[in-house]
């Protein structure tokens, strides 16, 4: 079924190597739950959140040799939920098949906290209200990979999806989420009510800091190409982006319109390096992950992210 109809959910995860040689998942239950709830969306049998978590913990203690040195990288986990049965009719298959695997792997943007440059493309949309733009499905990335290469080709890192109704709403950056900060320390990041924005598990992450430790107020409202102007810095981030500076946004015009105003390209900052609130979000983020020290009270408040993968070793059998 998933070869015919693309049936099929994916996760990513990572395991990071700690500071004191301990080996950590990163919020591996918000993974599990995000998985959960997709599959409702496609008729697939949810795994249950401790299934999930076993797995996951399985695979990187098996694979812990593959686990980079702390500070540098990590070893990524992709989580597969597809329908496997045999079968030509337009239906949910009646079988499915969940299995994790995985591999190291450095940066997204190879660039590390060097800012990114994105363009955003009229007349193209990566999701539509009432689909499947919230669901972390196969098939909702194949059919970005022409706009993207198209991006690529043209100079940018990155496409910046807009929405489907106006065209001017923005919703996702490549596969994650985007963020714009404000002079006032105001951060407006697009709202998952739409439908059409995957709830992401970094972004509420960082929402979290933002709110807690930086003394942000972060806004989830809908963020236009035209709220662009004032902008001080911007981000996106994920698990495989953790959280990466945007320089720059340019909007596109699709290649059947004709546009005769001048071309719109926005720039935060010096348009090269990160500002001040993407740093110290980066670094904490990094420090909660790795568990640097210097900082125990952060580590205390939001140690419940942090899941220890007990070595073979240590094993007691209950798998």
């Amino acid at each position: 079924t998933v070869l015919n109809y693309g049936q099929s959910l994916f996760e990513g995860l990572k395991a990071f190597r700690r500071s004191d040689n301990t080996i950590a998942l990163f919020r591996p239950d918000q993974n599990a739950l995000r998985m959960y709830n997709g599959a409702e969306c496609l008729l697939l049998p949810p795994v249950p959140v401790s299934t999930f978590i076993k797995a996951a913990d399985a695979v990187t203690r098996n694979n812990a040799n593959w686990i980079p040195p702390h500070g540098s990288s990590a070893l990524y986990l992709r989580p597969l939920l597809f329908g496997s049965g045999e079968g030509l009719g337009v239906k949910a298959s009646n079988e499915a098949i969940f299995c994790i695997y995985c591999s190291p792997v450095g940066n997204y943007f190879k660039g590390g906290l060097k800012a990114i440059k994105l363009q955003a493309v009229k007349g193209y949309s990566r999701a539509a209200p009432g689909g499947s733009g919230s669901v972390k499905a196969g098939g909702n990335y194949a059919p970005a990979f022409l706009v993207q290469k198209k991006v690529w080709e043209r100079g940018y890192d990155e496409a910046l999806f807009l929405d489907a109704v106006s065209g001017e709403a923005i919703e996702e950056a490549g596969a994650s989420n985007f963020f714009a900060v404000y002079p006032n320390n105001t951060i407006i990041t697009p709202p998952l009510s739409s439908g059409t924005i995957l709830p992401g598990v970094t972004r509420s992450s960082i929402i979290e800091l933002a709110q807690n430790e930086c003394g942000c107020t972060v806004l989830e409202k809908p963020l236009h190409i035209s709220d662009l102007h004032g902008v001080v810095e911007a981000f996106c981030c994920g698990t495989g982006a953790s959280i990466t500076p945007v320089g720059s946004v340019n909007v596109h015009h699709g290649e059947n319109e004709v546009d005769e105003k001048e071309p719109l390209n926005f720039v935060f900052g010096d348009g090269t390096n990160a500002g001040l609130v993407n740093k110290r979000l980066y670094q904490m983020l990094l420090d909660i992950q790795m568990g640097n020290g210097g900082n125990d009270a952060l580590h205390k408040k939001y140690g419940k992210w942090v899941h220890i993968v007990k070595p073979i070793e240590e094993d007691d059998g209950s798998e």
